[in-house]
């Protein structure tokens, strides 16, 4: 595992335990070795267009940081939860549920350990949930970030500008 970690340096304040065959996979498809999967380097899962899932594949695995790209730390989320559907955690679950490219589609917002976010925005709406995605009475609001602290722990400066910026679209 510690040659995986060193090829492919984990994000900042994100880890996810990788198999170290699952890690091996990663590194066949990585054909620039960037640490990240495109969708070039991912036709060859398709089989010669026998298998047309490979836009899925990649929606559903990109979900850390949603770039059209998957990492190393979403390939091997993606791929643990794989194994055992039973046990992903509930906002990831919520989240693969949803066909993103549905209009309206609203994808939670997803801590580090698989829980919700504190504050959920979507068509310029926020509001303040737990960790198993129950809004809180009361904390809706309308092109503005609600006060989630009451509610919930604390939120990092960068979470709170990365709310922001979501709020106001």
């Amino acid at each position: 595992m510690g040659l995986e970690r060193e090829r492919f340096p984990q994000k900042q304040g994100h880890s996810i335990p990788c198999r170290p065959e699952t890690a091996w996979i990663f590194s066949q498809f990585d054909g620039d070795n960037d640490g990240f999967l495109n969708p070039t380097e991912l036709t060859s899962l398709e089989g010669g267009k026998r298998e047309r899932c490979l836009t899925q594949f990649i929606d559903h695995c990109d979900d850390i940081t949603i770039d059209g790209l998957i990492s190393i730390d979403e390939w091997c989320d993606c791929l643990s939860f794989s194994l055992d559907p039973h046990h992903e955690p509930l906002c990831h679950k919520k989240r693969h549920s949803v066909d993103p490219h549905a209009k309206d589609a609203f994808l939670p917002h997803c801590d580090i350990d698989g829980f919700f976010s504190p504050s959920q925005c979507h068509k310029g709406e926020c509001w303040c949930v737990d960790k198993y995605g129950r809004e809180m009475d009361g904390s809706r609001v309308h092109k503005a970030l609600p006060d989630c602290r009451q509610y919930a722990v604390k939120i990092t400066d960068a979470e709170l500008q990365d709310l922001k910026t979501k709020s106001e679209m």
